[in-house]
């Protein structure tokens, strides 16, 4: 179920692996996940997706230096900001940060 792989992906971001292979695996399931979300979702499903939306800004992953993973990052809050319109999830200067970042 969607909303169960968007729960258990969301807890694995929460504490992400150090190793970049698993880290980028991690990072294309959540991209193939959020995909799958419909724009403007259930208050349930936006609460359960809260800790991917979360970890994705988070330094460790918004300030990494690979590329690929850069390029996954860019393309989960490319969904995440297509499943949140007309809402604004981020801050501005969260906004500002990672525009500037990629």
């Amino acid at each position: 179920m969607l909303e169960d792989g968007i729960k258990d992906i969301g807890n694995k971001l929460a504490s992400p692996p150090s190793n970049l292979q698993q880290l980028l695996l991690l990072l294309d399931k959540a991209e193939n996940l959020l995909t799958r979300m419909a724009q403007s979702p259930s208050t349930s499903m936006l609460t359960v997706a809260q800790p991917i939306m979360k970890a994705l800004i988070a330094n460790d992953l918004l300030g990494h230096s690979d590329i690929d993973l850069k390029v996954l990052i860019a393309s989960c809050l490319g969904e995440i900001t297509r499943i949140t319109i007309p809402n604004v999830l981020y801050d501005d200067d969260i906004m500002t940060e990672i525009w500037d970042n990629y």
